[in-house]
């Protein structure tokens, strides 16, 4: 500020001061911060503390006045309680308090908790294994907002539950923060916010930060890993506007909407997921699609359960069914569903509030997940506008890197997935953001280093080396250019060159489900194996039954099985689903009409039109014996219908 600025402010001053009352000292009287007056000291290696409001009462010291206290020394079993009416910081400032019974810094009330972190120190805290204490469950706990910064150390260990938890909201500014916990690392009720720091969380069954309204990260180094459960979850929304992330979780690494997030997984999503067995999450299935069955061994298999004998039902009927390879290997399912699900494109019909109360977006940042679940996965919409997305697994083909019921939307940023050939959604893009998706004839091992380079010019364009092993290879970004030639390597080596196209270039011999939207779906959801497929078209003998809302579905001929997609009478199911049906013989095409949906399907096309969106198909629909087949799953679950599989019975349950 220039001189003649600063005399002219003085001046203002002093001609304030004349003519009004005089101002106490330390701060203006009416700003609400008189707290920040009541300065004091906590020795905990002589148990002796300055300042109003603070007191020692055995191995407790209480604050019951808003204030600003330094805390430093050793308490070996005793905890700060504070319960006032003001707001109330503690500095840290190598301070080490363990509690066996209860939380080591306990916030039962004040207007709002400050913890910081004095720069250059170590502090730790510990609780106990049992809490004689109510109303608290961390080893930091606050009742009320909480905030969290300094230039020092906080290590936390959490023995009873969580290692921070909160009430309200929590923040972290900065600092250095490391945290071991037997629960979930972080636990907020309202809201987590993180913009800077560098945060380590190990978990030992819960999640490694949690939040029950939103989860908004805007930087710092967060490194997280859970080894039960999943890494970062908000029961509503979910925001990354930057940061270096990385997460390690045997369950989804990055989620939200799940609202049974301190309990077992019950049965959702479709009734796909299973409970949780030995802390692990089974494929999505013990209530397997149609299309998608879990085999005893949990790969996972499309195309139904199948009958090795081929054996007919007792009524006679005669279906379709599918075989498992020898090997294991998967095989594709129906065409389930596109990319967007909600908002009318796809198979829940998820409403836009819905979609936005859960969504997960993406505007920034470094993330890196290896998953035992799904990598990424919204109860909502996931929407990424920028930043670096890196997901490394999952191996359990029930899961996908990505995975969004109300679909997945690329609109900037860079994505690159290596996982198994299981279920697949990638993103309805933006133009300009191409696509290329690897399917290898065998599963690479864990280690092996992947990367594609511009093949003229040398320049390369990615590299990873999972941690785990992978049949299937996604890298999306405005960097790889339609009309461009690419080399991919393996440790070093040429494994395979190709051409970019604008949208999506698939590369390898094995088939794809593909990319959910623009014209790039298949699979539910926009999911769909990939890889070590079952290429036989032959119809295979199985015995499957169809009801829609509990009455069997009868056609005129048998389903059948075209890359191990169910296909089956369109005029009966789609009547039986309550849409309205027109077959025009000249194009030879069916338009069906329902629950706000248009769906049209031609004869011999692998493309679907749904409200005006295309989407890719496994299997074309046909003409068989003057009867026109079309995918069963890819219709009913775009008509907002739920599709069940019971593997016992070998039932399709279509119920809305």
């Amino acid at each position: 500020m220039k001189p003649f600025v600063k005399k002219a402010f003085a001046a203002v001053l002093i001609a304030a001061a004349a003519v009004s009352p005089v101002i106490t000292s330390g701060c203006f009287a009416d700003d609400g911060e008189e707290w920040k007056n009541n300065t004091g000291e906590i020795d905990l290696d002589n148990m002796s503390v300055t300042g109003s409001g603070v007191a020692v009462d055995g191995n407790t010291v209480k604050i019951t006045d808003g204030g600003d206290f330094t805390v430093s020394g050793t308490l070996a079993d005793g905890m700060i309680y504070v319960n006032a009416e003001e707001k109330v910081k503690l500095r840290l400032s190598g301070a080490s308090i363990s509690n066996s019974s209860g939380p080591a810094i306990f916030f039962d009330n004040a207007e709002k908790a400050f913890i910081t972190i004095t720069e250059n120190t170590e502090n730790y805290l510990s609780d106990g294994k049992t809490y004689s204490v109510e109303d608290a469950d961390g080893a930091l706990f606050s009742n009320d907002d909480l905030e969290i910064k300094g230039g020092g150390t906080l290590n936390i260990s959490g023995n009873y539950k969580h290692g921070i938890a909160g009430d309200d909201d929590i923040s972290v500014e900065n600092g250095t923060i490391v945290i071991n916990s037997y629960e979930h690392g972080i636990k907020a009720n309202d809201k987590l916010s993180v913009s800077g720091g560098d945060i380590t969380v190990t978990s030992e069954t819960g999640k490694g930060m949690k939040a029950d309204l939103e989860v908004v990260l805007d930087g710092g180094v967060i490194n997280v890993t859970s080894e039960q459960s999943e890494g970062i979850e908000s029961k509503g929304t979910l925001t990354i506007n930057g940061g270096d992330i990385n997460v390690v979780s045997a369950d989804d690494g990055i989620n939200t909407g799940n609202e049974s997030s301190d309990q077992t997984d019950p049965l959702n999503d479709f009734g796909q997921r299973g409970d949780m067995q030995n802390g692990q999450r089974p494929m999505r299935g013990d209530m397997t699609p149609p299309d998608g069955t879990t085999s005893p061994d949990g790969e996972m298999m499309h195309g139904g359960n199948m009958s090795p004998d081929g054996m007919t039902p007792p009524d006679g009927e005669m279906t379709h069914g599918g075989n498992m390879p020898a090997d294991g290997e998967m095989m594709h399912g129906g065409n389930m569903g596109g990319g967007n699900r909600g908002m009318g494109k796809g198979g829940m019909m998820m409403d836009e509030e819905t979609a936005a109360a859960h969504a997960i977006t993406i505007n920034g940042g470094n993330i890196r997940v290896c998953a035992e679940g799904d990598g990424i996965d919204s109860n909502g919409s996931l929407i990424i506008n920028g930043g670096t997305i890196v997901v490394d697994g999952p191996v359990n083909r029930g899961n996908g890197p990505l995975d969004a019921e109300a679909g997945v939307t690329m609109n900037g940023g860079t994505v690159i997935t290596a996982s198994s050939a299981g279920m697949m959604q990638l993103p309805s893009a933006a133009d300009g953001i191409n696509m290329m998706q690897v399917g290898f004839s065998e599963a690479q091992a864990a280690g092996t280093a992947v990367s594609v380079k511009e093949t003229s010019s040398g320049a390369e364009l990615m590299t990873m080396t999972p941690t785990k092993s992978f049949q299937t290879l996604v890298f999306a970004s405005a960097e790889l250019k339609s009309g461009t030639d690419y080399t991919i390597y393996l440790n070093g080596e040429k494994y395979d060159s190709f051409t970019a196209s604008a949208g999506t270039t698939t590369v390898g011999s094995a088939g794809f489900g593909g990319f959910g939207g623009r014209g790039m779906g298949g699979g539910r959801n926009g999911q769909a194996p990939i890889g070590g497929l079952n290429q036989n078209n032959a119809p295979q003998n199985d015995v499957i039954k169809v009801f829609v809302n509990g009455n069997r579905v009868r056609f005129d001929a048998d389903p059948v099985l075209r890359n191990d997609t169910t296909l089956v009478g369109f005029r009966a199911i789609l009547e039986a689903l309550g849409a309205e049906v027109s077959w025009d013989g000249e194009t030879k095409t069916v338009t069906a009409i329902g629950n706000g949906v248009t769906i049209t399907l031609k004869i011999n096309s692998t493309k679907a039109d749904v409200n005006g969106q295309s989407y890719d198909l496994l299997a074309a629909p046909e003409i068989i014996n003057d009867s026109t087949l079309v995918p069963v799953r890819f219709l009913s679950e775009q008509l907002g219908m739920k599709v069940d599989w019971d593997g016992e019975t070998k039932t399709i349950n279509i119920a809305s």
